[in-house]
């Protein structure tokens, strides 16, 4: 019992942080900026692993989250895999994703395992899935840790379904200090702008999640592409890697075309509030170019 309630709190305190609206105390360890290497961002559709849900898998599942948002019909589940985690009697887990929308099923029960989320994934880490995704016109974006089993030592990532029904692993690095809400907002933002075709509502929606009306009515007037440098807005892919460093006054945000690549090509200011309600601590004021 005591173990489940600290992986609770670890997931919590994920949670928190991911929707910019707490503190961290999760799957990172302090002041690391990047995920390993080997965590790129994957274009999980194309993964070619026997992912076949068997019926002794069942016999497992344990139900994460079941929730409706507009259309959207999101249900998460967990499953131990055959594979035990090294140094633990845990079962390595495995993320079972059913989603429609409208109606329409899009994706039944796909499995999501250790190394989709990160390629090469030391065998000592567990999987564990927060239980509230954030959810857009276009895509759930799933917070996912790996963690060695008990602790709070790893790594998390956003695992994005879209709906037209393609899914990616994007990692996030964490400072564990405002400049995370900063960077789960970018990371969105980007994925959102690689939508066929970018709804301009989803755009609008994650302003409104993590930033003031002042943010909110820059993007109205000055447009929505107003949110990043010009050097990113024209790479028409959008494949890009926002890294965040807090600064005096707010962030700045950097832009590689890739975690791998420590030669950032363009950048951009954040100018951060306070918000009045403390557990939602910072949100995004403005842009500056």
């Amino acid at each position: 019992m005591m173990r489940k309630y600290r992986i609770l709190k670890i997931l919590t305190g994920l949670l928190f942080t991911f929707l910019g609206i707490g503190i961290l105390t999760a799957c990172s360890a302090p002041g690391v900026r990047k995920a390993p290497t080997s965590s790129h961002v994957e274009d999980t559709s194309a993964v070619q692993e026997d992912k076949t849900l068997k019926k002794e898998d069942i016999s497992n599942e344990n139900v994460m989250m079941d929730t409706v948002y507009g259309d959207w019909h999101v249900r998460v589940d967990t499953v131990d895999s055959k594979t035990k985690v090294k140094n633990s009697d845990e079962f390595v887990k495995k993320v079972v994703v059913t989603i429609s929308k409208g109606g329409k099923v899009l994706f039944d029960k796909k499995v999501f395992t250790r190394e989709d989320f990160c390629k090469g994934a030391n065998e000592e880490f567990q999987v564990y899935a927060v239980f509230v995704p954030d959810i857009t016109n276009t895509s759930v974006y799933l917070p996912v840790s790996i963690c060695y089993p008990e602790t709070d030592d790893g790594f998390t990532v956003w695992l994005a379904l879209s709906k037209d029904g393609s899914s990616k692993v994007y990692p996030v690095p964490l400072a564990l200090d405002e400049s995370d809400m900063v960077t789960s907002f970018y990371v969105k933002y980007i994925h959102e702008l690689q939508q066929k075709p970018v709804d301009k509502a989803s755009l609008l929606k994650l302003a409104r999640d993590y930033g003031s009306p002042k943010f909110v009515e820059q993007l109205t007037k000055e447009g929505v592409d107003v949110v990043l440098p010009a050097k990113v807005l024209a790479r028409k892919d959008m494949k890009v890697v926002p890294e965040v460093e807090l600064v005096k006054g707010g962030c700045l945000v950097r832009f590689s075309t890739s975690y791998d690549n420590t030669q950032p090509f363009d950048s951009i200011r954040v100018v951060l509030k306070e918000r009045q309600v403390k557990i939602y601590d910072y949100m995004i004021d403005k842009v500056i170019h």
